[in-house]
């Protein structure tokens, strides 16, 4: 089978896949890179450190602006590529890198192959289970820290987050992981959570079936009911996502306005659940205040690095935030002590954190625990 390397950046060949060129020594290895957009054929039989030096002259150290090939152009990659009767064996990112733009990439490439074998890369926050793994010999490691002094040394002083080579990122053990369409769907939402991109996949938290997601759920809206009845209104969810949460609270008998911004998530909670969304962020819900409510309930989705102030201006009587605890510390208690417009009227723990496995066994993830935080708007009812 052909050996490919579909990368984002040339010098990401020295720096995650020096193990893929010595297991085809003698073998031609097609490189495809995204950005400058190149294919270099890296002849077999020649020694690593010439294979690799034959990529020099396509490090850009320091520019991150060209945006990462879409599925058109990685089609067009692969389709350039010579046929040799079978499928090419195509390595690549992982679509849980840390480095967005190469979890990107990594994504779009299994996307477009329909399955690839993966670096596990940078993931500070998820641990794949490696199907390979190759601790290099100390010629490999001379060779991929070569490559970097000789070709890539203003990496190592990039401003650039994710271009910039620091320890951790030249690993002296290469993992690898294969992955279907699907599961590339799916860690790439859980990496991309905090955007647009987490709806690509159905259910990217995976509420239905985690087991410290639901018991988070059920506790979370089991709180709303110690705050408000279904008969005293509806309650208004901020950033409901596709409605997990929302389900719980229509099956206790509450009539609830879900706002979801995200029109993937927006359009499976309505046909799942049969809600008319609003369309709403919590900006618009502040500015307009078109629905005023005894409860707004905030459940994990002041991540954002949104401008807290636009609580104050929440048609609402009490806050129900919840968030992890290092999240709450950092950000949402600083916030209440310099503010008068609400009081703290409860503090409860609502899950405690868990090791958990994600993706069909693929990975496994520390859920941060979720804390409840109620606040009542001061002078409310009097």
């Amino acid at each position: 089978m052909l050996p490919v390397l579909a990368v984002l950046h040339a010098e990401d060949v020295a720096l995650e896949f020096v193990s893929v060129l010595t297991r085809h020594a003698d073998d031609d290895v097609h490189v495809l890179v995204g950005v400058p957009a190149a294919a270099i054929v890296l002849p077999g039989g020649l020694p690593l450190r010439e294979r690799l030096d034959l990529l020099a002259p396509y490090v850009e150290p320091g520019r991150n602006t060209a945006p990462p090939p879409g599925p058109e152009q990685v089609s067009a990659a692969l389709g350039g590529l010579p046929a040799t009767g079978s499928a090419p064996v195509v390595w690549t990112h992982s679509p849980a890198d840390h480095r967005m733009r190469r979890a990107r990439h990594g994504w779009t490439v299994a996307r477009t192959a329909g399955a690839a074998v993966c670096s596990a890369g940078d993931s500070a926050h998820l641990q794949v289970l490696a199907g390979q793994a190759a601790a290099l010999t100390s010629a490999e490691a001379a060779a991929k820290i070569g490559f970097v002094v000789r070709h890539g040394a203003a990496l190592l002083a990039s401003r650039v987050a994710d271009r910039l080579v620091t320890t951790e990122r030249v690993p002296s053990v290469e993992r690898f992981f294969q992955v279907e369409a699907g599961q590339a769907d799916r860690l790439y939402a859980l990496t991309a959570s905090l955007g647009d991109d987490a709806a690509l996949a159905d259910d990217p938290w995976e509420f239905r079936g985690s087991p410290y997601e639901m018991g988070r759920l059920d506790a979370t809206a089991a709180w709303v009911a110690r705050w408000c009845a279904p008969g005293d209104g509806p309650v208004v969810e901020v950033g409901a996502c596709q409605g997990a949460l929302t389900s719980r609270l229509l099956a206790k008998g509450y009539a609830v306005r879900a706002a979801e911004p995200n029109p993937l998530f927006r359009d499976r909670l309505e046909h799942e659940h049969g809600v008319a969304a609003l369309p709403d962020s919590l900006e618009d819900l502040a500015a307009h205040r078109r629905w005023p409510a005894k409860v707004y309930l905030l459940g994990e989705m002041l991540y954002y690095g949104q401008d807290l102030d636009v609580l104050h201006d929440l048609p609402a009587e009490v806050l129900l935030i919840s968030l992890a605890e290092e999240r709450m510390a950092d950000t949402i208690w600083p916030w209440v002590r310099e503010q008068d417009v609400w009081q703290v009227a409860e503090r409860v723990e609502l899950a405690a954190p868990a090791l958990e496995t994600v993706c069909d066994g693929l990975a496994y993830v520390r859920k941060r625990g979720s804390r409840g935080l109620a606040l009542a708007r001061n002078g409310a009812g009097q």
